[in-house]
């Protein structure tokens, strides 16, 4: 990765961030008229109020302040905090746990749950509790205290390790047994048992959700050529679909050629012929459009849709000439503007860079909640001297 696909590739993650903090005041306002009258120029950073949805939209982030994230936004950077605590480097039972952790029981975030992410966390809740059953039915012919404490161990230890890793790593433990013997044959066993929980958990969903973990993913591993197989990989943690994947591979496959120095209008060719072909014909029919932004996306659909989303998010990218626009123009199409904020802000981002008439406003990344940490998260996956 040389100094300028660097550059792109920290402004990428940054970009994604800062566009959907940017969008969360007027997300799921599903009036582009209303929107227009309430913030007629400066629609950024807007202030959550339910009385702006009446009878024209959902009402999500009553809980959340000016600059905080949508669920779009949390689930972009806990991928970028799992890269970074797992050795920059994406590992899917890292992030799933890492996803699980921040989302679930006893997590960190407060605010809207999305279809997907909960059926996700349904799936690895009921996975995990079968798997728990079928450890409580193997027997062992030592003492139940040293059962526990192996089995203890061995949860445990499968939080962090799967496969061929999880059961190196607990091997180790017969060796201390009274029995040894015994011991591993019990450990084999559990290990056995727990085997289930490797599948993915993802919904069979096809919103954005599924895309909104890919910019520091690419970032991280734009010079990986297993590139691909690892977005999809993330992707089915939490939309294990098809047509997911399909948009997937469509959004990878732009962030990667932005992230390497091609232009937004030849990235664009080559995410659309990165689809399937049903795919490609309808974004290219999209593209053919001669509209505006608002109703082009009023056409093909305000919702969370993967097809409806990715359709305004590239015809917007396509006339794009500067971040705070193109990030403007997405809040004012409104609808799902988070969703379609992450990666077009990406986008954005990586061609714009801070600063400057085009880029990213350096006001707006001191407005976004916990810039700072965001900053430095940054650094540690893409540090400038490296």
């Amino acid at each position: 990765m040389n100094e300028d696909q660097l550059m792109r590739a920290r402004n990428s993650i940054l970009g994604a961030l800062v566009a959907d903090s940017a969008t969360m005041g007027f997300h799921w306002l599903y009036s582009q008229r209303r929107i227009a009258e309430l913030a007629p120029e400066q629609p950024e950073f807007k202030t959550p109020n339910e009385d702006d949805y009446t009878d024209v939209g959902y009402f999500a982030h009553g809980n959340k302040q000016v600059g905080e994230f949508s669920h779009y936004g949390e689930q972009s950077s806990i991928m970028l905090e799992s890269l970074v605590a797992n050795g920059n480097r994406y590992e899917k039972h890292h992030y799933q746990e890492s996803f699980r952790d921040h989302f679930g029981y006893g997590g960190a975030f407060s605010g809207y749950i999305d279809k997907p992410t909960r059926l996700t966390l349904d799936t690895i809740y009921r996975t995990e509790s079968d798997a728990l059953a079928r450890t409580n039915e193997i027997s062992f012919a030592g003492e139940d205290r040293e059962k526990q404490v192996l089995l203890t161990k061995v949860l445990s230890a499968s939080k962090r390790y799967q496969g061929q890793e999880l059961t190196t790593h607990v091997a180790k433990l017969a060796e201390t047994a009274s029995n040894p013997k015994d011991a591993a044959n019990y450990i084999s066993a559990l290990v056995q048992a727990l085997a289930g929980t490797s599948d993915y958990p993802g919904a069979n969903d096809e919103q954005l959700p599924a895309i909104s973990k890919l910019p520091a993913l690419v970032a991280c591993h734009l010079e990986n050529n297993n590139l691909m197989a690892l977005s999809e990989s993330a992707t089915r943690v939490t939309n294990n679909a098809e047509r997911a994947i399909d948009y997937g591979r469509v959004a990878t496959t732009l962030l990667y050629h932005v992230l390497k120095g091609q232009t937004i209008e030849a990235s664009i060719a080559a995410a659309v012929n990165a689809g399937s072909e049903k795919t490609m014909q309808f974004l290219n029919g999209v593209l053919a459009e001669n509209g505006e932004l608002l109703e082009v996306t009023k056409k093909y659909g305000l919702h969370c849709d993967l097809g409806s989303g990715t359709a305004s998010m590239l015809f917007n990218l396509k006339h794009a000439t500067s971040y705070s626009g193109t990030v403007r123009a997405n809040i004012y199409a409104g609808g799902d503007n988070c969703g379609r904020a992450i990666v077009l802000g990406a986008v954005a981002g990586a061609t714009f860079g801070i600063g400057g008439e085009h880029g990213i406003p350096e006001s707006w990344i001191e407005k976004m909640h916990d810039h700072s940490r965001i900053n430095q998260l940054i650094e540690k996956l893409l540090p400038v001297n490296r």
